[in-house]
């Protein structure tokens, strides 16, 4: 239902298929600030694959393709936070052109 839902018409997803099977995907998010007009950005909200295709390169795949779509959409930047887990750390630490900036602050809306 989401395809038809306006709220996410800045939304990008990815699926990686492996012989008719879903076995990774990519949600991203486009950003636009009124702050920083000249900066179009987006945020990588997930990247999920199957733990048994984790050492097929399906991830980065994944992320070539939204990098791609992005590039084409004039995004100059995609942001991330980083899960707080040892696949997480060593899979960004690998991202060519990427590097580790702040900690998240997650803000509870109540």
């Amino acid at each position: 239902m989401s395809f038809d839902d306006p709220r996410f018409n800045t939304a990008m997803s990815f699926i990686a298929v492996k012989d008719g099977k879903v076995i990774g995907r990519i949600d991203a998010s486009l950003i636009s600030s009124r702050c920083d007009a000249a900066l179009f950005s987006a945020y990588l909200d997930w990247i999920c694959v199957l733990k048994s295709e984790r050492h097929s390169k399906v991830a980065q795949a994944l992320l070539k393709a939204l990098r791609s779509e992005c590039k084409a959409q004039g995004v100059g930047v995609l942001i991330a936070l980083m899960a707080n887990n040892s696949e997480a750390h060593s899979f960004y630490k690998n991202v060519e052109n990427a590097s580790v900036h702040d900690t998240g602050i997650w803000i509870n809306i109540v």
